[in-house]
């Protein structure tokens, strides 16, 4: 009888050397290595196994146990490819189209409302080797007439203290403005970030790994000045910085600041001078390149479990050669909260949003904005705060817009469909 309970507790113990050796998703758990353990503890106090036998079997368990290898990481094959495609359709509504002034957003045009493709965008993304990335994207927004290419950048990650960006990059200025529109609090951009900081450019950009001071990340930046899908034409450079920190876990804050010498381009230039009839005579010295545009901005994001806030504030000074310069700026602040809905807390959030955008300091005109939104988003699938984030949702805002003078009946309800795949 003894010999074969010996003959039991030592197939016991192959099965758990064995076990010991498996990967991990097939090896026994701890519970039953110690069942183990403790069925040899057990066979020596009936004196089926002598003392000797016991200290034994124990130190080739705990042998077995040490020699199993952790299964190897698995390699990625490399190049690495994904593709990504974001469609962002919309239904709008704006009192009045005649006579009210561009402030960013495709409803602020003649015929602007309506349904429409407001953004389509096409993601390529991956790695060439384990510290070289890259990323490609392409849009297709209402107004453009073709495809274009809208981020192009090749990724350096080899050092340890940060990571090199270059190509058709962001520029490192403001919030609100390199936040993709995905993740947007609101329908649009707040006025003052679509038309003052500088936008996606040609350039180098380092964005670090390690922080400053202990508990300063920053970004450095330099660039054509001349924006998108064109090299530098003349002779000055954008150069810009940034640098973020979290004073707390529910805090984080961040400035920003950028020159443009003698350039020919800017988001202003582009975005808001040639849409409003260059109201400030500027478009002549933008084409002569003659323009030095510099530009500072401060913002904050705190959260709580249920509450998010973003609050940011941007100034541009606009000097034109043999001209008086102008300052602009700008604010917002935006308030959400997460509803219950059917026992979930991220699907449901509601929204309030205030802005101000003065276009020239000097002047009190029709382009001195005060903007109020109440909106509702609601995430089918996927959510703002988990993974897979924002992969399908709604979101309805309605805008009252206020002008300093000349005020125009341009309030406007906004439902936008939003789907990532």
């Amino acid at each position: 009888m003894k010999r074969y309970l010996r003959i039991i507790a030592l197939t016991l113990f192959i099965g758990g050397s064995a076990a010991a050796r498996l990967p991990a998703a097939e090896a026994k758990d701890p519970v039953q290595q110690d069942s183990l353990s403790d069925l040899i503890d057990v066979l020596a106090e009936k004196g089926i196994l002598s003392t000797e036998e016991q200290e034994g079997l124990k130190q080739r368990i705990e042998a077995a146990e040490k020699a199993a290898p952790p299964p190897a990481p698995e390699k990625p094959e490399y190049p690495t490819v994904k593709t990504k495609v974001r469609v962002e359709t919309r239904f709008s509504s704006v009192q009045e189209d005649e006579g009210q002034p561009y402030f960013g957003s495709r409803d602020d045009r003649t015929g602007g409302d309506g349904f429409a493709l407001r953004r389509a965008r096409l993601y390529v993304m991956g790695d060439l080797n384990p510290n070289t990335g890259y990323k490609v994207q392409y849009q297709s927004d209402w107004g453009h007439d073709k495809v274009n290419l809208h981020i192009g950048q090749m990724e350096w990650r080899g050092w340890e203290f940060a990571d090199l960006i270059m190509g058709q990059v962001q520029s490192p200025v403001g919030y609100e403005l390199p936040v993709s529109d995905a993740y947007l609090l609101c329908t649009d951009r707040s006025a003052v970030s679509n038309f003052l900081p500088p936008d996606k450019d040609i350039g180098l950009r380092l964005d670090s790994k390690r922080p400053i001071l202990g508990r300063l990340d920053y970004q450095l930046y330099l660039g054509n000045g001349s924006g998108k899908h064109t090299t530098n034409t003349d002779g000055g450079y954008l150069w810009a910085s940034r640098v973020t920190a979290e004073p707390r876990p529910d805090l984080s804050v961040g400035a920003s600041y950028s020159h443009n010498r003698g350039t020919d381009y800017s988001p202003y230039q582009s975005r808001f001078l040639n849409k409003n009839g260059d109201p400030y005579g500027l478009l002549a010295a933008y084409a002569a390149a003659s323009v030095d545009e510099t530009c500072w901005e401060i913002d904050a994001q705190w959260r709580s479990q249920d509450s998010c806030l973003w609050a940011e504030y941007i100034r541009s000074k606009i000097a034109p050669d043999g001209t008086a310069s102008i300052t602009t700026d700008g604010y917002y602040v935006y308030l959400h909260h997460l509803l219950p809905y059917r026992g979930q807390r991220d699907k449901l959030e509601a929204l309030l949003g205030y802005q101000q955008f003065d276009a020239n300091r000097d002047v009190t005109d029709q382009y001195d904005l005060t903007a109020y939104t109440l909106g509702l988003n609601y995430h089918i699938t996927g959510s703002r705060y988990g993974k897979p984030r924002c992969q399908e949702m709604i979101r309805l805002n309605y805008v009252w817009s206020r002008e300093a003078e000349g005020e125009v009946d341009n309030d406007k309800l906004v439902i936008q469909y939003q789907l990532w795949f």
